[in-house]
């Protein structure tokens, strides 16, 4: 036990914490001036023949001591002392729009010339961390808000706050964590139109559904009588043979349809696709229709039955959707179809519901990876129905000419751009279904 605490005591001292560089307490530019006073050391003032050179370098030498003592027991006061709390917001927060988080400090006292670096610690780094910097005495708690963007929907694990305490000129360091067991829970962003048709993926004898809300059968239902019901409801036969009031009521009106099978084919950056399912779900679930939905990195949840659990299983199932490989998403797919086997007995899923991005189809191949999919779906005896996005850039990709690079050699390079997408890929995708006589809606 004791050889664990050396350890990350030691670890922490010489800056292993993500983030922090340096030797020890010593930062980067100290290590150099370091080097350049021991040059000055054994050269020029060893000889005793510059005197200046003495004073710079033995001055040099007690400002860095004083800001390393100064920066070091400050530092090691203020991991003993000091809890950083981070405090999500209540409301719910949709990707792609700023969210504020508070940071809680309690009093802090920063001495002159050093300040206070903090950075939030998530499990999955964000594209632009945001850093707070503290200074100065403080004789109440401090709320600090910062304004982050998600770029997609997740639960954002924080697993604590990165701390740095430097001095002003830079030279002194001092590094740590303050732990956390908070997140924050990131939602796609809400649509609520969708021009989707319904289209069920089962199909149920009428036996097997009953619709107890709207009764309007023949009156074949016989219960025990009620005033309520009337005199001609009376079964008087009934009456005559055993002595007792029964009457007739309307049997439950019997309805054909069966489950609606979804498969949201939806990476880490598709939350438009999650939208537009979720809208989908929404828009069954007010019809009363049954839903199973799966996705993308999801075979190891239990596929939802509700919008609800479908955006709970849209968000746990983030970060296992990276993967889009084609045995990958047909060990999801799988899993969907042998949970509506096991929970409809006897009845065969004939239509899935495949909700995917225009933009990943235009890539040559993932486009690939999805029609064999769809494929191996066929021969399983399932209709695949794609639901797709249009793509947001679709521009033909084509050679140069000669003159355009010739162009090119007297002209000043342009920025980096994002790579277009081929419209030609995305096209052949379409063609593709159409001959194979798979349903497409766009």
């Amino acid at each position: 036990m004791n050889g664990e605490l050396k350890k990350s005591y030691l670890e922490r001292f010489f800056h292993r914490v993500p983030g922090a560089r340096g030797l020890g307490p010593l930062a980067p530019r100290s290590v150099i001036l370091l080097l350049i006073l021991l040059y000055l050391l054994l050269g020029p003032v060893s000889a005793n023949s510059d005197i200046v050179a003495a004073g710079l370098t033995y001055g040099a030498l007690t400002v860095i001591t004083t800001l390393v003592l100064l920066v070091v027991i400050q530092g090691i006061i203020l991991e003993r002392g000091v809890s950083v709390q981070v405090l999500p917001p209540e409301a719910r927060i949709t990707s792609e729009i700023s969210a504020r988080i508070v940071l809680h400090l309690p009093n802090l006292r920063i001495l002159p010339l050093s300040h206070l670096d903090l950075l939030i610690d998530f499990e999955h780094p964000l594209p632009a961390p945001t850093l707070v910097r503290v200074t100065g005495f403080s004789r109440s708690d401090r709320r600090v808000p910062l304004d982050v963007t998600f770029p997609h929907r997740g639960q954002w694990v924080i697993r604590g706050v990165r701390c740095k305490l430097e001095d002003i000129a830079g030279l002194a360091q001092y590094s740590w964590n303050c732990a956390q067991e908070t997140s924050a829970v990131v939602v796609p962003p809400i649509t609520t139109e969708t021009n989707l048709p319904i289209l069920s993926s089962t199909q149920r004898p009428g036996d097997l559904v009953i619709d107890t809300l709207n009764r309007q059968g023949d009156p074949f239902d016989i219960k025990p009588y009620h005033p309520s019901d009337g005199v001609k409801k009376i079964v008087w036969k009934a009456f005559a043979k055993r002595g007792e009031l029964l009457s007739r009521h309307p049997e439950a009106s019997m309805t054909p349809e069966g489950y609606v099978v979804i498969l949201v084919l939806a990476g880490p950056s598709d939350d438009d696709v999650c939208s537009r399912a979720l809208a989908y779900t929404r828009s069954l679930h007010e019809l009363k229709l049954d839903i199973v939905v799966g996705c993308q990195g999801g075979r190891s949840y239990m596929p939802a039955s509700t919008p609800e659990t479908a955006e709970e299983l849209l968000i746990d199932a983030v970060w296992g959707s990276a993967n889009s490989s084609l045995d990958e998403l047909q060990a999801d797919t799988m899993a969907l179809l042998d949970f509506c086997h096991e929970t409809t007995k006897g009845i065969k899923v004939g239509k899935i519901l495949i909700f995917c991005s225009g933009d990943r189809l235009s890539n040559a191949a993932e486009s690939r990876t999805i029609a064999t999919l769809a494929a191996w779906l066929n021969t399983q005896g399932v209709s695949p129905v794609f639901c797709l996005t249009s793509p947001s850039i679709s521009e033909q990709v084509g050679g140069t000419t000669r003159p355009s690079r010739v162009f090119k050699l007297f002209t000043l390079p342009e920025r980096e751009s994002m790579p277009s997408l081929s419209a030609a890929t995305y096209h052949d995708f379409l063609s593709g279904c159409l001959q194979k006589q798979w349903e497409v809606f766009v």
